[in-house]
């Protein structure tokens, strides 16, 4: 199938110019994302990628970008104060006096930003140049369509500028704690929408975007829907904050909050999930594209980016994934549904396991398989001990009950939290 190419014409330039002016607040939550001296390395670090191509956003909608530290131990407070000292968009630096997580950092920006509307984006992003505007254009048609609408989508492509990929749109951006089922593949290009893609009603053209019960760290967001939910939850337990936005989703569903997701390729992002080997697929004709705002090709970020490293973002050593994974998830699942905690602990046997499938193309390789039991069995221990705290709070009871049937059904001893 052809994935249409969009452009970035004067009446799409111009119709998203209708923007109210000064109506968005960028956000982002930032650890050791700066490794390198800026008095000698400046722009090789990766936090530099995403404050430069947020700066240099089309037309006047963005007000502010509120950064918080999370506590670095790299040169992060020095590049910050490069930018902070710097003329056009305004760079707000928060410093946390210590390493909190994602959640912390996240919810300190939501309560500094001054906007409503809240643009987030991970510090190892690059943005183009109509992200904000075009988001911005999007949240305020869908709100008048319906008032509950309060969260965005944006495409994001892994290490990559546009879609590669076709996806079914029953499949994109979906969460159904009962079954345990849950996909994003927002890097995809919906199937239905062809070459020949639906539009918003409105000058811009935009692609019209998809209801969905998920979304991701690439978003606009209704700052009073996120304090109507309390922020994002504490999960800073798990050191890859993997689950987070589960979480956030699940809580803004419950609270009558409608998600969307817009696939429309000139508002995305291209996230270099930097520190990670990974698996995933390279597109020569991107990699040597030159990057707007950075005037840099692709490939320059992608090389720096897939260095292994560890203490950076919510990054974690590869034999730790998979246990946080199932940990975390087993804990989200079985806050809202025994029955959708005990499916995702025989999936992950049956798929992880025994096949050896790994979930994220962000970790290069597949364990052997007295590794992949060990880490399904501590995931679970670590699961079962997150679930059973917090509002949603289950029984040691109920937990050891979901635990011993899923070993017996697959052969394992049990599990003591």
């Amino acid at each position: 199938m052809s994935i249409p190419a969009l452009a970035a014409d004067a009446a799409f330039t111009a119709a998203l110019h209708r923007v109210p002016a000064h109506s968005v607040s960028a956000v982002l939550a930032t650890y050791n994302r700066c490794p390198f001296d800026p008095a000698v390395r400046l722009r090789d670090n990766p936090l530099t990628w995403a404050l430069d191509t947020l700066r240099g956003q089309a037309g006047d909608v963005l007000a502010e970008i509120v950064v918080v530290d999370d506590g670095s131990t790299d040169y992060t407070p020095d590049v910050l104060d490069v930018y902070q000292a710097a003329f056009g968009v305004p760079v707000r630096a928060i410093r946390l006096a210590a390493h909190a997580g994602a959640h912390a950092a996240r919810n300190t920006a939501v309560a500094a930003a001054g906007c409503r509307w809240l643009l987030f984006g991970d510090d190892d992003c690059v943005f183009t140049p109509y992200a904000a505007a075009g988001a911005a254009h999007t949240m305020h048609i869908l709100h008048e369509q319906d008032p509950a609408s309060g969260a965005v989508m944006l495409p994001f492509y892994y290490r990559a500028l546009r879609p590669h990929q076709c996806h079914p749109q029953a499949q994109i951006g979906r969460l159904d704690p009962a079954r345990a089922r849950f996909s994003t593949h927002f890097h995809t290009w919906p199937t239905e929408y062809g070459s020949n893609p639906p539009r918003l009603d409105s000058p811009a053209g935009i692609v019209a975007p998809l209801p969905v019960e998920l979304i991701g760290g690439t978003a606009l967001l209704d700052a009073d829907a996120l304090r109507r939910i309390g922020g994002f939850v504490d999960l800073s337990s798990w050191a890859s904050s993997y689950s987070d936005h589960l979480h956030l989703s699940a809580d803004l569903t419950d609270t009558g909050t409608r998600l969307w997701h817009c696939p429309d390729p000139r508002l995305s992002a291209a996230h270099l999930k930097w520190g990670a080997i990974g698996r995933y697929p390279m597109h020569p004709e991107d990699l040597t594209t030159p990057l707007p705002i950075l005037d840099r090709p692709l490939a320059d970020l992608v090389t720096l980016a897939a260095e292994p490293r560890a203490d950076t973002g919510c990054r974690v050593p590869e034999h730790l994934f998979h246990e946080e994974m199932i940990g975390s998830f087993f804990a989200f699942f079985a806050g809202r549904s025994l029955p959708g905690a005990s499916t995702w602990a025989a999936r992950c046997w049956h798929d992880f396991v025994t096949h050896g499938q790994v979930y994220s193309a962000a970790v290069a390789e597949t364990p052997p398989p007295e590794q992949r039991v060990a880490a399904w069995r501590t995931g679970l221990a670590r699961g079962a001990r997150a679930a059973a705290i917090g509002p949603t709070a289950r029984t040691a009871a109920e937990l050891a009950t979901v635990l011993d049937r899923v070993c017996a059904d697959v052969g394992q001893p049990p599990i003591s939290p």
